[in-house]
């Protein structure tokens, strides 16, 4: 099966999208696409050494970037005659989400969107602002920069196998997510799984909903959702 997954750049479910696109790499073919916003997300959680190793996973599977892509964006383009079997955008922002139910069509991804409307390719969307209210997030790994002290021998400096620590920086570029420093400072300054609360305004929750209204689109609201459409398995 061919699949395409796009990622946009929000960081609410993002490792959960990583995780069930690695579970699919090892049965489907798949391209993956970025946003430029996704990109940048992906580095800043230091999930793309993850993104990498999904990619070798399958001589046929690709990685396409939205600058690659410049302004006429051919690869969405080709949609309509380069057949993929299913699309799935995961995580989808609250601004693509309002793009796509508006018919806005200005970026790779939602050029995507549109395109696989066209070609008749059936599309699944994970929205992370699905309900108005308060939610819990995880932020990107960082240190501290009022209580990291600059030690000359910090440990995790030493221990990070990326080289991604330059107190009171990380790299994350490098970072890779593998969680050797955490609780590795003697001053707590590494915060690895900060939560945050955000508030998912009305209009954003509402542009959730009119997805469901849209031709070829089925909305699910966890990645692990994916897993379960017959279409896959």
């Amino acid at each position: 099966m061919k699949i395409m997954w796009g990622i946009t750049g929000a960081g609410h479910l993002l490792k959960e999208s990583i995780n069930v696109l690695n579970k699919l790499s090892k049965k489907h073919e798949i391209t993956i696409i970025f946003s430029n916003a996704g990109l940048e997300v992906v580095k800043l959680y230091g999930y793309y050494k993850k993104i990498e190793k999904i990619i070798k996973q399958n001589p046929n599977n690709r990685l396409i970037l939205e600058d690659d892509q410049k302004y006429s964006y051919p690869l969405s383009g080709k949609l309509t005659h380069q057949k993929y079997d299913l699309i799935i955008i995961s995580p989808t922002t609250a601004n693509t989400t309002a793009k796509i139910v508006h018919g806005i069509a200005d970026t790779l991804i939602t050029n995507v969107v549109a395109q696989s409307g066209k070609g008749q390719i059936p599309l699944i969307i994970v929205p992370v602002d699905q309900k108005q209210g308060l939610i819990k997030t995880t932020l990107p790994p960082r240190i501290d920069k009022d209580i990291c002290k600059r030690c000359k021998m910090c440990m995790a400096k030493q221990i990070c196998p990326t080289k991604a620590f330059n107190p009171p920086e990380i790299d994350t570029s490098k970072c890779i997510r593998c969680m050797e420093c955490e609780g590795c400072c003697m001053h707590n300054a590494i915060i690895s799984n900060e939560i945050m609360e955000l508030y998912i305004r009305k209009i954003d929750a509402d542009n959730t909903k009119k997805l469901e209204e849209i031709e070829n689109i089925t909305t699910l609201f966890h990645p692990e959702e994916i897993l379960n459409d017959e279409r896959i398995n």
